[in-house]
């Protein structure tokens, strides 16, 4: 099995769980951690467990690491060095993925929770500002439909015995 394939299958139930009633489609949700997390394999995501590339803000309450992350700023790609959310495992960063999202009024206000498909979320997400890079909603959506993360959609909440 390749790393993405078993990125996803070892993330699956934590992301249909994270993302239940929340109005966020569990496809994009994995596509988001596949492509933010290197499929788990980034040191943000291996050493610190934060599998969305969320960045420190100022009202973060818990531990910070200072990366360099590349951003794209009027067309140009730059490298800069900022603080992300530092995690004590993946499924707090799971977790704070909603809570970032519910917590930013911008996401709201671009439609992300009203979105009638993962790809006109990933759009949402994109208008809103989640990343820098410009193709981000498209290779969102290519991961969904290349890894029929669709399939996530319809799949009911796995209750741990």
């Amino acid at each position: 099995m390749s790393q993405r394939a078993d990125y996803i299958k070892q993330f699956t139930i934590a992301v249909v769980n994270a993302a239940k009633g929340t109005g966020l489609f569990p496809s994009l949700f994995m596509a988001q951690a596949i492509l933010e997390s290197g499929n788990g394999q980034s040191s943000l995501a291996k050493k610190y467990n934060n599998h969305f590339g969320i960045k420190a803000s100022k009202d973060w309450k818990g531990k910070v690491i200072d990366m360099k992350t590349r951003e794209v700023f009027n067309g140009n790609e730059v490298f800069i060095k900022d603080g992300f959310r530092w995690y004590t495992n993946p499924l707090d960063s799971f977790k704070d993925r909603v809570d970032f999202l519910k917590k930013n009024q911008r996401y709201a206000k671009h439609g992300v929770f009203t979105a009638k498909s993962p790809e006109e979320q990933a759009d949402a997400l994109q208008r809103a500002g989640y990343a820098t890079d410009p193709n981000y909603a498209n290779i969102l959506k290519m991961l969904i439909a290349k890894y029929n993360l669709k399939v996530l959609d319809s799949m009911e909440v796995k209750k741990k015995d």
